[in-house]
């Protein structure tokens, strides 16, 4: 007797390449509340991105890791010594109402300070 055995696709686990996994990792960086849109763009659970993401900070995916240096506010008139100290990749500024700014490290000090005073009060 003859069988026919129907084979079912289980979804063969994807493999990418370290270059893959940063590209994926930066995307979802790239702006507020991107990681799980990125995870669904590239069919790839939301726990994993994160542990990439984890990975990333901490320098295991190869490349630049990227540095967060703590900020201090203050009051308006009162300006602090401008730091010329350089950076290689974004920086991230977040906001008293919740949004975040990624601006590139060579911003105009002037104008990012005009910037943020806008959103704050929008």
């Amino acid at each position: 007797m003859l069988e026919i055995l129907d084979v079912t696709n289980t979804g063969r686990r994807r493999r990418f390449s370290l270059a893959e996994k940063i590209r994926i990792v930066e995307e979802s960086l790239s702006g507020p509340k991107l990681a799980r849109a990125t995870a669904r763009r590239y069919g790839i659970a939301l726990s994993g991105l994160y542990q990439w993401r984890r990975q990333y900070q901490r320098g295991e995916l190869g490349g630049e890791v990227p540095a967060f240096r703590a900020v201090e506010l203050f009051p308006d008139g009162i300006a602090p010594a401008v730091s010329t100290a350089v950076t290689s990749g974004p920086i991230e500024i977040a906001l008293s109402n919740g949004r975040r700014v990624i601006v590139p490290p060579d911003v105009d000090a002037g104008v990012l300070t005009r910037f943020v005073q806008i959103l704050e009060r929008a």
